[in-house]
């Protein structure tokens, strides 16, 4: 068996859409199926989803207020500073309102505080050093909301603040003018904006509003994870637009960088764009993507981009560099990874947590010593709320804040042992089999999903947080081909004939050594369009696989015996009588371990009775074909009635009624038209059946029962069992193998 990664559960409908919603959006059955799946059966769920619109900004609670502070500073012209943010969202934040101001004055500047130095949000020590005495207003975006005590100071300076967030209120609101969608004050009707999205809001307000603004929106709200429905979905619709049809120069200049030359859609953003421009910030340099958005140059753009583009592959490389030192630390049996290190990257640690959590399908805290005091980042699965946990049942964090399955953790270094044995403790004691959820929206079966139905997909675009692509589910189909690829094959390519439908699964190659073709398997993963040749096929990309059955693999071929799949620790199954090398090592014929997790067939059984006794009834998740044997008589046979009694007859005519094997054996089997091999096997079945004797290499007739049968010698049993374990086991078709060996293991 293979167990998926992913807890699978299928949608399904809890109501119908009405009819004249289904004609009033001229829905196909498979939109309307997952539609129906997700919940979306009302005609407001509809609108928000292809019909999206925008809101009026002066619905934003203070937005009046906010408005008339910048105007009064354009007239006065006072100095003005953006203080942003280090991630994607912050990034773009910052450069649409700079760009927006700047139509109007031209003493504005920007700052962005650095992840490791100055930390998340407003800091008193920058704002002590480069603030005050300098700057005459202050508008946060894409922070501020948590930064009472921090903006408390400047006003006591004398300085105002602007607040432009999105970022949930806490204890600490500043005494500010706050610009938030969802204000507890205000009445929005769509209160889930990114804070770039509320800074547009802001630019439209002020009448400073640029065609190009609105790209930067897309970005922003695309990287930051909100939910694309709604006015966020109409926003990025439009900002996808303007980034078509007139790229600015820093965006333009990074995608080429990174090897993209093609139409932009949500996941040039998600896997391309916004990775690079969050990796500045996670190590401490966002200001370079800033002004790589900024630049008109097209040359000055390009060495900026180059330099971004390095910062990637740096984050890539600490990434890769933590994550295996971290899974070092990981024991599979605990129900929560805590893993740390003196020494690790603080602005990647919560990619590791995330590759951890994906891998291992758990909880994880990944953390890094700095000054006396672990911190670092925690993520969390579907239905584990790990911030609840924090809060009910570990005394001994120092710090810890974000959301139920995303935050931030400190923990002093005196306390890391008793806050890790803590935590595992607890989770330990509720013995839960955790895994993250995937939901599956459509189950393909043969028939059930054409192109044509496919292609209207694009009406529910932009995908994203709270509105995801559709996941698809492949259960229990014959794989058809099967070959991994990429130069490293560590990518898998196989095919579903039933549904017709070909599968790429990204770091999936070392599905080959679990499954092979003719093999049920269940798949799910997302579906594209693969274009190569001029045609056009439907394509899965794999999330994850699941087999039911047990693993049957065949490596009876010399050129699959891939020999680093099996442990010196798996079962094996050896030929009878052959020395036995461990504890782990069995002879056909004898019991195995219910339970086994890898079975090695590693020679030829004397007979399919005995192969049959040994698996009778296993539950292995793996079993390995090789089937090794020094002689093969299916290409030679075995002799019959026929040959046993030209033989005798021979012997029977000779004078003495002896033949003297060292001088003759080549004649008598030129004369019976066999091999010497051949005439082997006939003379020890006669000798078993008494026909004959053999003595110091010679044959005499023996007096035994002439009246004999071939069926009644022993031996020549054993080679009918032999002959027949090598038809079944050696020259069948990797299919009727395993077929057979199936019905081995059900009995």
């Amino acid at each position: 068996m293979y167990q998926s990664k992913y807890e699978w559960k299928v949608r399904r409908r809890s109501s119908d859409m009405p009819d004249d919603l289904i004609d009033k959006f001229k829905l196909n059955p498979l939109e309307q199926t997952i539609l129906e799946n997700r919940g979306y059966t009302t005609e407001s769920d509809l609108e928000r989803i292809y019909r999206p619109k925008t809101y009026d900004p002066s619905l934003v609670y203070g937005m009046a207020d906010a408005v008339a502070r910048i105007e009064t500073a354009f007239d006065a012209d006072e100095r003005i500073l953006i203080y942003g943010d280090f991630d994607a969202d912050g990034i773009t934040s910052t450069v649409l309102l700079l760009n927006a101001l700047r139509r109007r004055t031209e003493n504005v500047d920007y700052f962005i505080p650095s992840r490791i130095e100055d930390g998340y949000g407003p800091n008193r020590a920058v704002f002590e050093e480069l603030v005050v005495g300098q700057y005459d207003l202050v508008i946060t975006v894409d922070n501020g909301v948590s930064g009472g005590k921090e903006i408390a100071f400047l006003k006591s300076e004398g300085i105002e603040t602007i607040v432009v967030d999105h970022h949930a209120f806490g204890d600490n609101v500043p005494d500010a003018t706050i610009i938030h969608p969802d204000h507890p004050d205000g009445t929005y009707p769509f209160r889930s904006l990114a804070g770039v999205g509320i800074t547009y809001k802001l630019v439209q307000a002020l009448g400073l509003e640029a065609k190009e603004d609105i790209g930067w929106v897309a970005i922003g709200t695309v990287a930051d994870l909100v939910p694309m429905i709604d006015e966020n979905k109409k926003l990025v619709i439009e900002g996808l637009k303007v980034l078509n049809d007139s790229p600015p120069t820093g965006v333009h200049t990074l995608l080429r960088s990174a090897g993209h030359d093609g139409q932009m859609d949500e996941e040039t953003i998600a896997f391309t764009l916004a990775p690079r421009l969050n990796a500045t910030g996670r190590l401490g340099e966002a200001e370079i993507a800033v002004e790589l958005l900024l630049e008109k140059d097209s040359g000055v753009a390009y060495e900026q981009a180059m330099v971004v583009e390095n910062m990637n592959l740096e984050r890539k490389q600490l990434v890769e560099t933590i994550f295996d030192e971290a899974k070092t630390q990981v024991e599979p049996d605990r129900q929560i990874n805590i893993v740390y290190q003196d020494g690790w990257h603080p602005g990647v640690l919560g990619i590791v947590a995330s590759k951890i959590v994906e891998q291992y399908g758990k909880p994880a805290i990944v953390l890094t010593l700095d000054d006396g005091v672990y911190r670092g980042s925690a993520r969390s699965i579907e239905g584990v709320d790990l911030h609840g946990v924090l809060s009910e049942h570990s005394n001994h964090h120092h710090r810890f804040g974000g959301h139920a399955q995303a935050l931030g953790v400190e923990v002093l270094q005196v306390d890391i042992e008793s806050f890790t044995q803590e935590l595992t403790g607890y989770f330990d004691q509720l013995q839960l089999d955790l895994r993250p959820v995937k939901y599956i929206d459509y189950q393909i079966k043969q028939g059930n999903m054409t192109m044509k139905a496919f292609e209207r997909f694009d009406r529910l675009k932009p995908f994203g947080q709270s509105f995801q692509s559709p996941v698809f589910l492949i259960s229990n189909e014959n794989i058809s081909t099967i070959r991994q690829v990429g130069k490293d094959k560590s990518h898998i390519k196989l095919s579903v004939a039933q549904v017709g439908m070909d599968v790429i699964g990204f770091g999936y190659g070392h599905l080959v050594n679990e499954v092979s073709q003719g093999d049920a398997i269940s798949l799910v993963g997302t579906v594209n369009v693969n274009v190569f040749n001029q045609s056009r096929t439907l394509q899965m990309m794999l999330q994850d696989v699941s087999v039911d059955s047990v693993q049957l693999i065949d490596m009876r071929s010399r050129t699959d015996q891939r020999f680093d799949i099996i442990s010196s620790d798996d079962i094996f199954v050896i030929a009878e009588g052959r020395e036995k090398k461990g504890e782990n090592y069995y002879h056909f014929g004898e019991v195995l371990p219910f339970t086994s997790k890898t079975v090695v067939l590693r020679d030829l059984p004397e007979s399919v009775d005995n192969l049959a006794y040994s698996l009778g009834g296993i539950h292995a998740s793996k079993i390995i074909s090789i089937f090794n044997q020094k002689e093969e008589l299916f290409f030679t046979g075995i002799p019959k009635t026929e040959i046993i009694t030209e033989l005798h007859r021979l012997i029977e005519s000779a004078d003495d009624g002896s033949i003297d094997l060292a001088k003759h054996a080549p004649a008598l089997a030129g004369r019976l038209g066999i091999k010497m091999k051949f005439l082997k096997m006939s003379i020890d079945i006669m000798t078993d059946l008494e026909i004959i004797r053999v003595e110091d290499g010679i044959i005499y007739k023996d007096q035994g029962d002439s009246a004999w049968r071939l069926e009644e010698s022993a031996y020549y049993q054993n080679l009918r069992n032999q002959l027949e374990a090598e038809r079944l086991l050696k020259m069948s078709s990797s299919t009727e193998l395993k077929d057979y060996l199936r019905t081995l293991i059900s009995n």
